[in-house]
């Protein structure tokens, strides 16, 4: 056998017996993005810095700096990077749901629909799909793009028929495209007929108890009406909400539970969203 022959054999066999170099990274990447969905922060950090020094530019080891990042502008640059550098990565849907988080915490709705559509229209598996289109919707009123947010709408329904949505009380879905009001039909039973929800809605105030290990609580009140009101705030850009009463002192106290959060970490990522969108400051709580 040549040494030319003999070389290739001798490196295709070194690959069969420890792996291929990528997809050691791949499992490292993912056990990495185990350790942060875990809370598990510092190896986390011990692992991301033996990660970086081997594969600096790897978009799976980017967009786990991305996750950990306590500055948002510097997070955002990395997710920016993996979706115009790295766009048949496996990390371009977590990067479009963070970095429309962002845009829409900083107030530039425009930026923000367009981000949450495309991860509705190409990533529909995604596990925050729900939360995507609520914030989508809510971004496209707040940038005044009312033909865009009934198209979305259209598209959306077609594409999730047995999805229910929270959408915002102000959108008529008469002027959905396709979804023309029927004669003799009121705008109540048009509404009520469509696969979706009214954000506010006695269904969301009535929520089922968390089944997750985390909620955030975002405020104790004396008066229900307080809690109720600082509810919707939260509510009105697509997070849920679950008014406790708690006893203290001989009173009553409305505690402000939000979302259901398999863990610290994920519950974190929303209590820094809520502080930059609505100024409510929050802490996760331990449930179950």
């Amino acid at each position: 056998m040549g040494k030319p022959k003999l070389a290739k054999a001798l490196l295709l066999l070194v690959i069969l017996i420890i792996g291929s170099p990528v997809s050691i990274l791949g499992q490292d990447v993912d056990g990495l993005l185990a350790l942060i969905q875990e809370g598990q922060i510092d190896s986390a950090e011990v692992l991301l810095t033996k990660l970086s020094f081997k594969y600096p530019g790897n978009p799976g080891v980017r967009y786990a700096r991305a996750v950990m990042q306590t500055d948002a502008l510097v997070a955002a640059g990395l997710f920016k990077d993996i979706l115009r550098n790295h766009k048949s990565s496996p990390y371009v849907a977590g990067s479009l749901m963070y970095l429309g988080e962002y845009y829409y915490a900083q107030g530039l709705y425009a930026q923000s629909r367009e981000l949450f559509m495309q991860l509705i229209r190409n990533h529909s598996d995604h596990p925050n799909i729900v939360n995507a289109v609520n914030l989508s919707l809510r971004a496209g009123i707040a940038a005044r793009q009312m033909d865009g947010v009934y198209s979305d709408l259209a598209y959306i329904i077609e594409k999730f028929p047995d999805t229910a949505f929270d959408i915002p009380e102000e959108l008529d879905l008469t002027r959905i495209p396709g979804r023309s009001r029927q004669a003799g039909q009121s705008g109540a039973e048009t509404r009520s007929s469509a696969p979706l929800r009214a954000l506010g809605s006695e269904n969301t105030r009535s929520a089922p108890e968390p089944q997750g290990k985390y909620v955030l609580q975002a405020g104790a009140f004396g008066n229900y009406d307080n809690a109720r009101r600082m509810a919707d705030q939260i509510e009105s850009i697509g997070y849920s909400t679950t008014i406790k009463e708690r006893p203290s002192n001989r009173k009553t106290l409305y505690l402000i539970w939000v979302g259901d959060y398999a863990t610290r970490t994920a519950a974190m990522s929303v209590a820094d969203m809520l502080e930059a969108a609505l100024g409510i400051q929050s802490f996760p709580v331990a449930i179950n």
